[in-house]
């Protein structure tokens, strides 16, 4: 039991990894240059970090580790590795890309259609191996195992007070097309854990 337990969480890490990656990607290559934040506590990392100057890779770090804990009671050990895992490699991932040039510039149904694929791939992979980005992803786990709501509703739903603040911080512009990015990466979230 033992070997094949182990055998299953190798097969995991590696998605973990690329999932992460994916998701540095689509926040440092194509949101944050063009001004769309994400949600969660990576979306109040991104606006602390234009607001403050803040590094946005120590802030995820920092605002996720009472979520690796929480995930860790109620959750179990594994989860928490997952998460861990997952956190750090996007953290690590977006530290390597804070400096990049955007990929895609200007032409915002590219901007919502990329960013939004690219983010909701890389939640979904991780989330579908047993591990998460974010606090909210742990929050959306949660209420999923509870209620009759997906991961991707209920991270739409906790989602909604940090995007009237990005309201206020990047203009209706920035935080509509901000919503309709992250409604396309819930769906796609959903889509790729199924």
């Amino acid at each position: 039991p033992y070997r094949l337990y182990f055998l299953e969480l190798m097969f995991k890490i590696p998605w973990i990894i690329i999932g992460s990656i994916m998701t540095a990607l689509s926040l440092e290559v194509i949101l944050i240059p063009n001004g769309l934040i994400d949600g969660g506590i990576t979306g109040i990392s991104m606006m602390l970090s234009e607001s403050y100057g803040y590094s946005l890779s120590l802030m995820l770090f920092i605002f996720n580790i009472p979520f690796i804990l929480l995930g860790l009671k109620h959750l179990g050990k594994r989860f928490a590795f997952l998460a861990t895992l997952g956190i750090v490699s996007l953290t690590i991932s977006t530290a390597i890309l804070e400096r990049s040039s955007p990929f895609v510039e200007g032409n915002f149904i590219l901007l919502i259609l990329i960013g939004g694929l690219l983010l909701g791939m890389g939640i979904g992979i991780v989330i579908r191996n047993g591990g998460a980005l974010d606090g909210t992803d742990v929050f959306a786990l949660l209420i999923s195992n509870k209620t009759s709501f997906s991961v991707g509703e209920s991270i739409l739903g906790i989602n909604f007070i940090i995007f009237l603040f990005a309201l206020f911080l990047f203009g209706w512009k920035g935080a509509f097309i901000s919503i309709i990015t992250y409604f396309i990466a819930t769906t796609v979230v959903d889509l790729v854990r199924t």
